[in-house]
């Protein structure tokens, strides 16, 4: 029996060297700042700001996004028209869309559409920039990261409000008016969603050191389909907000909100509702594409198996009783997403049960480090109902490396009942070989 399958915790050589690095380091899964990716920032941040400043110097809004009946904020009712949009589209900010268990996308993309549809790349370029404000980016996102993210949208938003209102006028002549206009917002869409996609996945890829097989899991097929429904209606808003009224627009997004709803109940059959994290199924497809990656020589991974200790206990004998236990799972669900990558996967289980998939790891120092830093976080106290509650963990990490085979989660299941029986909870790895 080879080391890495033995049911023993981490060598003391590999503990020690947590213990010394655990205060001075950060945590292993957050990237420092490369030569490559500060480049990389520092050049998307000067294409979106010069193309938004050379668009707004040089060209004029569209006349298309003036409107009667808008208050006349401005002397000039296109203007006027730029801000309604703007105002509008921030409420895409309150629709935040979670794909495994993480914040990739949001309903701002029918606005920017439609901006640019009406009032040309003026219009797109300063829609997309500013409409795309979220608070959460504003809380998790360094400076330069949300500068970059906003210049890049920017950036497609100028492209393809050139592409709209170019086309629009070359069709115009030839096809029906609207149907130049529907292909006009979506062939400027496609312009956007290419320049902002390509760029973001170069940031990802050189900030977590991914793959095309992790890029892909990013923008995976839901995201896809999201981003042709959300053209669609964009072109939608277009054409109410000038065949009918300025109100028209704020009407269809209230209908579109009720529909959120249905989407939302499908999304039960990969998400676990009450965490918002990937439930089994979920997990499952995330996991099995990372293992095909690794088993093909491309890189290492690492999967964590998480039991709460204490859990039951809080169930029993807190004033709040299940509720309280329900809090705790969210707080758990919170520091895990916390303690992690972007493109790495937090999971439900069941119960009190937990699993995370480091998509990449450079060791196995590194994994542990990454556990023992999530099994820190757990143990720190919260606050549920008033009352400070203190959890304990155990976890087991299993190595995923070109000899992994199908059974590595339940040999890290394995591993996480041997530190759960023990009493004290912790952290269980295999020895290295």
């Amino acid at each position: 029996m080879d080391a890495t399958s033995r049911p023993t915790q981490i060598s003391p050589e590999l503990a020690a060297e947590g213990d010394r690095t655990r205060t001075r380091m950060p945590l292993v899964e957050r990237r420092r700042m490369t030569l490559p990716l500060g480049l990389w920032v520092t050049t998307t941040i000067v294409a979106g700001v010069a193309a938004l400043a050379w668009t707004t110097v040089t060209l004029p809004l569209a006349p298309g996004i003036a409107t009667d009946g808008l208050s006349h904020i401005a002397a000039d009712d296109r203007v006027t028209g730029l801000l309604f949009w703007i105002a509008i589209g921030l409420l895409g900010s309150f629709r935040t869309k979670g794909y495994d268990g993480r914040a990739v996308l949001t309903f701002h993309l029918p606005f920017i559409v439609a901006a640019m549809t009406l009032g040309g790349p003026v219009a797109g370029g300063w829609v997309a920039a500013i409409a795309t404000l979220e608070l959460r980016e504003l809380r998790e996102v360094p400076w330069f990261g949300t500068l970059s993210n906003h210049a890049i949208v920017a950036l497609g938003g100028v492209v393809g409000g050139l592409v709209a209102v170019e086309l629009r006028a070359a069709l115009g002549t030839v096809i029906d008016p609207s149907l130049a206009t529907l292909v006009a917002a979506a062939s400027g869409a496609l312009a956007l969603c290419a320049i902002d996609v390509a760029m973001s996945a170069t940031t990802i890829a050189l900030r977590e050191q991914l793959g095309f097989d992790e890029l892909g899991a990013v923008f995976n097929s839901s995201f896809r389909q999201t981003l042709g429904a959300e053209v669609l209606l964009g072109w939608l808003l277009a054409v109410v907000y000038v065949a009918i009224a300025w109100w028209a627009p704020i009407a269809s997004f209230l209908l579109v909100a009720v529909i959120w709803r249905a989407n939302d109940e499908h999304d039960l059959t990969t998400h676990d509702p009450l965490t918002e994290l990937l439930n089994r199924r979920g997990f499952e497809s995330r996991f099995n594409a990372t293992l095909r990656r690794v088993q093909r020589g491309q890189g290492l991974a690492a999967v964590v198996m998480i039991d709460l200790d204490k859990f039951k206990q809080v169930n029993d004998t807190h004033p709040m009783r299940h509720d309280a236990g329900d809090e705790v799972l969210k707080e758990v669900a919170r520091r895990m997403r916390g303690a992690i990558r972007y493109t790495d996967v937090a999971a439900r289980r069941g119960g009190d049960e937990f699993v995370v998939l480091l998509s990449s790891v450079t060791d196995a120092r590194a994994a542990y480090l990454v556990a023992t830093r999530i099994h820190e976080r757990l143990c720190e106290p919260m606050t549920i109902g008033g009352e400070e509650v203190t959890i304990g963990a155990s976890l087991g990490v299993k190595l995923i490396d070109e000899a992994a085979g199908p059974n590595i989660l339940r040999e890290a299941d394995r591993g996480m009942y041997q530190i759960k029986e023990g009493g004290q909870g912790g952290v269980w790895m295999a020895a290295p070989a």
